[in-house]
């Protein structure tokens, strides 16, 4: 079996997992197609996309699960297809589409250690270029199904897509005024919060370890040539050790 085959359904059997503790119900389990049914009642038909996806077929999943009365969700690997952080690109028509749907923005996913971390990734617009920006890890619970209407010519219609419920997106960059600016520790545990990009009330200690692992691959000094990036991974190594304390606390 091809690696990124595997690494596919590796990642999907984590998806699995992460759903069902949410408490959605697993209808079908096809590896790079997943069906569940959200405890608000809402069917998603998730798509795992590790490979080039031509826009027809974009329109044909969604107007085959609107048929089915299905909410439809595509997660494209980003590593293998999307464009890096702050790149300014030239859309072309399978981005244009998944644009159309999600509101200027594309679900994404990637792989680490047979696990799976999904964040939005916004195509600012930028003249008649778009400007890529990475969002925040999302947590699985967040998953609704919406009803949109699409106005773009190769997309026309009325459509259930499924995404994730609006909070605000901030980047580890952003908290520090950019790659090569001076890096303040966090000074609070909100800030520390802020800085994994979680919020304490809706946070259990796998999202910390997940969100932790994702923003290290990020930004360790290993793979970030930044002239802070020691600084930074230093103030995230605070953020998160700050953060998985108060589990600790909240046990005694």
């Amino acid at each position: 079996m091809p690696v990124v085959r595997l690494d596919t359904y590796k990642a999907s059997a984590f998806l699995v997992s992460m759903l069902h503790h949410s408490g959605a119900t697993v209808l079908e389990d096809g590896g790079d197609i997943i069906e569940v049914r959200l405890i608000s009642g809402e069917r998603i038909s998730i798509h795992l996309i590790e490979s080039s996806i031509p826009a027809y077929e974009i329109k044909s999943t969604v107007a085959y699960n609107e048929a089915n009365n299905a909410h439809t969700l595509f997660l494209i690997w980003a590593d293998m297809l999307l464009p890096p952080e702050g790149h300014v690109v030239e859309i072309e028509e399978w981005e244009r589409s998944l644009l159309a749907l999600y509101g200027d923005c594309i679900w994404a996913y990637d792989v680490f250690g047979g696990e799976i971390f999904v964040y939005p990734i916004h195509y600012d617009r930028a003249g008649q270029y778009r400007e890529i920006r990475y969002g925040k890890i999302i947590n699985v619970r967040q998953m609704i199904g919406v009803v949109v209407d699409v106005a773009w010519p190769d997309m026309r219609g009325t459509w259930r897509v499924a995404g994730f419920a609006d909070r605000s997106h901030h980047h580890y960059h952003q908290h520090h005024g950019g790659q090569d600016a001076k890096v303040v520790p966090p000074d609070s545990l909100a800030a520390c919060w802020l800085m994994l990009g979680l919020e304490a009330d809706d946070s259990e200690p796998e999202d910390v370890k997940t969100a932790f692992r994702r923003l290290a691959r990020q930004i360790h000094p290993d793979v970030n040539k930044a002239a802070n990036a020691t600084a930074q991974m230093q103030a995230l190594n605070e953020a998160y050790r700050r953060v998985m304390a108060t589990f600790d606390d909240n046990e005694l």
